[in-house]
């Protein structure tokens, strides 16, 4: 078996524990996954196995859909509603066109502090260690993008929107900096996430479904990219990592033989081109 897995996460559970639960059922220590979920988080994980995780590096910058409701009013100290209350304000009167107006405001690239209890590392160790020992870091704003938002509904406390990521992005870190446009505090309560590059949410199967999951085969893992045709020669020359000619100006394609994919190649040189990442199918 190789290829991807949609998996709609459960509130709940680590994202590597899903892993964990592929290796076991396919018995492959090949397995990993796109964008992790908090365990609070649900929705669409992709999960790649054995060829499949060759395909993972060409999906990263792919944007990501999220529906997330926020809580204004009140923070806790990992911004999502797994830990403690650490603060609590009045939420001020909000209509629509002013909440809006604040949501228009994140679009395009923004700056971003990652929250405390991140996976980001600072001096070789992920933050949320530090976190836990109660020890809190200084970390540098990022640059995010923000593609689409909009206001799906606003019931005071509770801030629902649609929003669409680039790389990076942290909600939690979105919601926190939204509420303070709106003159309040915020943590998010409920986080799913809809969509990845091209595939989405309702095409996903649920863990406990494990007998029954539908592979995506590696080819059309690789959909966004062009596919082209070889011959029996390029073939060769391909499975034997030589440089190539073909009269193409992509950066990056995808060489097939006979319908299965054999690698991806990368452009080197004008009508040139190497092999990026071989497959084994």
């Amino acid at each position: 078996m190789n290829g991807l897995l949609l998996i709609n996460k459960d509130k709940g559970m680590t994202s590597r524990s899903v892993d964990n639960k592929i290796m076991r059922h396919f018995k492959t220590r090949r397995v990993g996954h796109l964008g992790t979920l908090d365990p609070f988080a649900e929705g669409l994980l992709i999960i790649a196995i054995n060829e499949g995780t060759k395909v993972l590096p060409y999906l990263e910058n792919d944007t990501k859909t999220y529906i997330a409701t926020f809580e204004l009013g009140i923070e806790t100290s990992t911004l999502d509603n797994t830990s403690e209350v650490i603060k609590k304000i009045d939420v001020p009167k909000l209509t629509k066109s002013e909440i809006e107006a604040v949501l228009v405001s994140f679009l395009g690239e923004i700056e971003q502090t990652p929250p405390q209890t991140s996976a980001i590392k600072v001096d070789g160790v992920p933050l949320y260690r530090y976190a836990h020992k109660g020890i809190k870091k200084e970390v540098p704003k990022r640059k995010v993008y923000i593609h689409k938002i909009r206001l799906l509904s606003y019931e005071a406390p509770f801030l629902e929107i649609e929003v669409m990521t680039g790389k990076g992005t942290y909600i939690r870190t979105l919601g926190k900096d939204i509420a303070l446009k709106l003159g309040t505090i915020a943590t998010t309560i409920k986080l799913v996430r809809t969509k990845n590059g091209q595939f989405k949410v309702e095409d996903a199967q649920k863990i406990d479904d494990i007998d029954n999951l539908r592979i995506i085969p590696i080819d059309k893992a690789l959909g966004h990219l062009i596919s082209i045709d070889v011959d029996e020669t390029q073939k060769e020359d391909i499975r034997n990592g030589k440089v190539i000619m073909l009269s193409r100006l992509e950066p990056l394609l995808v060489a097939t033989y006979e319908r299965k994919v054999l690698a991806i190649l990368e452009r080197s040189s004008p009508q040139l081109y190497r092999v990026k990442r071989g497959f084994n199918l």
